[in-house]
């Protein structure tokens, strides 16, 4: 039992698709010159390199040879793509969601193969591929329904199963993941073991002595845990520690103070109270739950861009593949069956309780799931949904449908829309972040390099700091929609720009390809690459020099830094422009601390559980950086032990 679980594990995380090697017995109306060629184009994160062998009348064989896209989506995309061309005798497939740039290169280099041997491209891109039918109905019943394959509809199975109850995950897309697999992995907690070993600056211990002086009563619902805060202070004070201190009345004044915003039209938002200290006091004993189902983390600690303060973890594994891969495997070991490309469309109500979910597969198949004890949404937000941001937006003063997005094509609000139509209550759905480091080309958080947000400098096209990088993310995004062009550059030196030995970012972009297609600029000296970048060379020099005098006197009189990195000193030199994009939408489902799902009433929507970007309430009107990752698996967790448990 245990190896079918792990092949089954395999075909999922590996090849989703089996590939089609069919050879069709009807004429392609198309002659081609019999041989093997190759070609390349390029993907989202470098070159796709492909073999395509022609007999005289049939394309026989696709093989990739060289490629470095994602593990888990870009790579199951090019795979989908290669058993759709064979199977059809077409060059007229679709392209993967989620996974644009794969497929695009994989068909751009196969054309090229079928262009060298002779075929006519445009009557294979007009060939209609054979008629996808529907099959059967399928029809089951489980415990637990978890609806979304990102972080918190994996923790939510794990939990689930753990709590012995039967799963089935279902998933709209070829491939699990979701936004969590974009995301740049990072998850905040206080964690004393390894913030014990760090010393803390003279500008973050300014900053806990500022508290001392706080009124609890300008703190709303939050006041007794500003309260708790102080006294904590003052005994962290009074010993003579100077280790980094946290707790997680610290990480939840910070998720308050971080979230706390007011709309266009005077509307304030804060965090919700019993919310926010469910997830910060919960935070460390996720990551140990994390641990203990196969999640290797690192055993240093930095400060994502827009967090506020040290207490950002991350993965062994790059990026979001520290937690989706061995969820997955976790998942699947328990016993979770996993449904690919299966949209959750309708969720089944009886008598006012929630036992189930319409949905349909990619071929038209209806897929009936029926849910003992409840069904978990995890779809997440619905950045990708122009029409929703919009119908929402109260706090950016336009919200253009084509504004670009680091999401997955997969969050268009799906979640939301199904528990609107069943009465459940929205929060928050007016306030919508943007992050700041976007690649101004395509939107995405990958392309770049920089280090912690601590070693990060803004300038703009004039050579000019104009923010302080230790700020929120929607006020970083603010002042960069200000400057020429909505244009930012990030400096880095050879110590500050987070590259690996082998000379890739975090994203595993290699700096030659990233300098080649000018995602990033690099010169030996500041001078050179102000030159590069259009800038008068000596207004860059100046502002460089001027922020490394700042971190020696450890005050920023301009922009109130409170807390700095390392000088910017040591070539090679890089520039990473960027501008900003849509990132995470803040409102969504209203749950409680179990993470169960409240209607317009404020009352319980029995069988109905809710975790991640698909919920409100927890972040405010705006997100620290790091905070997602660790409130998706949180809640996720929550979420899945709710519904096992219930009933």
């Amino acid at each position: 039992m245990l190896f079918k679980k792990k092949l089954a594990l395999a075909c999922i995380l590996l090849s989703f698709v089996m590939i089609f090697m069919v050879a069709c017995t009807g004429n392609t109306s198309n002659e081609f010159k019999a041989g093997t060629y190759t070609a390349e184009a390029k993907g989202h994160t470098g070159p796709v390199k492909v073999e395509v062998t022609f007999t005289k009348d049939q394309i026989t064989d696709i093989t990739v040879l060289e490629h470095t896209e994602t593990a888990g989506l870009g790579d199951n995309a090019l795979e989908k793509i290669k058993k759709d061309i064979l199977a059809g005798q077409t060059l007229n497939v679709d392209t993967v969601s989620g996974a644009t740039y794969s497929s695009d290169a994989m068909l751009i280099a196969v054309t090229d193969c079928i262009e060298q041997a002779g075929g006519d491209v445009e009557a294979l891109k007009n060939k209609a591929a054979d008629d996808v039918t529907a099959k059967d109905d399928i029809e089951k019943t489980v415990d637990v329904v978890v609806v979304g394959g990102g972080g918190a509809g994996f923790a939510a199975a794990v939990s689930a199963a753990e709590n012995g109850a039967s799963v089935i995950l279902i998933e709209k897309s070829i491939a699990i993941g979701g936004n969590t697999l974009r995301s740049g992995g990072g998850y905040n907690t206080n964690n004393p073991e390894l913030q014990s070993t760090m010393e803390i600056t003279d500008s973050l211990l300014d900053e806990l002595k500022g508290y001392l002086d706080a009124d609890p009563k300008d703190y709303g619902d939050f006041a007794p845990t500003l309260e708790v805060l102080q006294n904590q202070i003052k005994e962290y004070i009074e010993s003579g520690d100077t280790h980094l201190f946290d707790s997680p009345e610290l990480h939840a004044i910070h998720t308050y103070i971080g979230g706390k915003r007011t709309d266009l039209e005077g509307n304030e938002i804060v965090g919700d109270y019993d919310l926010v200290t469910t997830y910060t006091n919960n935070t460390l004993p996720a990551m140990k739950w994390l641990e203990g189902n196969g999640v290797e983390m690192r055993d240093d600690v930095g400060t994502i861009l827009g967090a506020l303060w040290p207490r950002s973890h991350g993965g062994v594994k790059p990026l979001g593949t520290a937690f989706i891969d061995p969820l997955a495997e976790k998942a699947v070991e328990l016993g979770t069956e996993i449904m690919l490309e299966t949209k959750g469309e309708e969720l089944i109500v009886e008598d006012g309780v929630v036992v189930g979910i319409k949905a349909t597969k990619t071929d038209g198949t209806s897929v009936t799931l029926m849910a003992n004890k409840g069904v978990v949404m995890a779809t997440g937000g619905f950045g990708e949904n122009g029409e929703m941001r919009q119908e929402y937006n109260t706090y950016w003063p336009t919200m253009p449908l084509t504004m670009k997005s680091t999401n997955t094509p997969d969050a268009t609000g799906d979640g939301i829309v199904m528990g609107r139509e069943i009465g459940a209550k929205l929060v928050g759905m007016e306030f919508i972040q943007l992050m700041p480091s976007s690649h101004p080309e395509t939107g995405s958080l990958a392309g770049g390099v920089w280090g912690s947000a601590e070693d990060q400098v803004f300038v703009n096209k004039d050579g000019k700091r104009f923010v302080n990088e230790y700020s929120g993310r929607d006020t970083l995004a603010s002042a960069i929609l200000k400057q020429e062009d909505q244009l930012a550059y990030i400096i880095c030196d050879e110590k500050t720009a987070g590259l690996s030995p082998e000379g890739k970012n975090v994203w595993g972009d290699s700096i030659e390809d990233l300098l080649g297609n000018k995602s990033v600029y690099k010169a030996d000296t500041l001078e050179e690459l102000a030159i590069q970048l259009g800038m008068d060379e000596s207004a860059l020099v100046d502002e460089i020099n001027k922020y490394n005098g700042y971190i020696e006197k450890g005050e920023d009189p301009e922009f109130k830094k409170s807390n700095f990195g390392s000088k910017i000193l040591t070539g090679p030199f890089y520039a990473t422009p960027r501008s900003p994009s849509v990132h995470h939408t803040m409102g969504g489902l209203s749950i409680d601390t179990s993470a169960r799902v409240i209607n317009e009433d404020g009352k319980i929507i029995p069988g109905f559980y809710a975790a991640g970007e698909v919920t409100g309430g927890i972040h405010g009107g705006n997100r620290l950086g790091g905070n997602a990752i660790s409130d998706i698996i949180t809640f996720g967790k929550i979420a899945g032990e709710s519904a096992a448990k219930d009933k």
